[in-house]
């Protein structure tokens, strides 16, 4: 359905609205969080939370405490995740992003950003699966409780259709 505007509310109390950085206009709903399986490519946990969230607050769930190194895109950096990472014997693989002190990133951490893009590749394919495949591109339920549903429902499938083609 149409998102909702003055003259037409949402029937959604828990959806909300979000701004994506380098892209036009804005996005109604939910954003859906994933830790994914260096090895396997296995969803080994998900999230859902409202669109306005930041992506730094749920990403702890996302960590499961049996990695040793943890890759995320730069949505996910904060000084105190990588200190509390390093304190626990995992490799923090966070890209590096600019910040108010250091508004341009130096070339050393550009290169890094390079490097480890790679393999958060593996992150992103996972995202392209369940939205082309598993069409989550939308959110066809009513409250974020049934759209926890409808993400964790396209996970499993996506696990299934992993495991087939890793058994294969």
């Amino acid at each position: 359905s149409a998102p909702p505007r003055e003259d037409r509310p949402s029937n959604d109390p828990d959806a909300r609205f979000t701004k994506r950085q380098g892209k036009s206009g804005s996005t109604f709903g939910y954003k859906a969080h994933v830790g994914v399986d260096e090895g396997s490519g296995l969803i080994r946990a998900v999230l859902t939370t409202p669109a306005n969230v930041n992506d730094t607050t749920p990403a702890d769930e996302l960590i499961r405490g049996d990695e040793a190194a943890v890759w995320a895109d730069a949505a996910y950096d904060t000084h105190a995740r990588r200190a509390r990472l390093k304190a626990e014997g995992k490799k923090p693989r966070i890209a590096r992003r600019p910040n108010r002190h250091h508004p341009e990133l130096p070339p050393r951490l550009k290169r890094y950003n390079l490097l480890i893009a790679r393999r958060r590749a593996t992150v992103e394919t996972t995202f392209a699966t369940l939205k082309r495949r598993m069409r989550l591109t939308c959110i066809r339920y009513v409250g974020l409780a049934k759209a926890s549903g409808q993400v964790l429902l396209a996970a499993i499938a996506f696990n299934m259709r992993r495991w087939a083609a890793i058994a294969a």
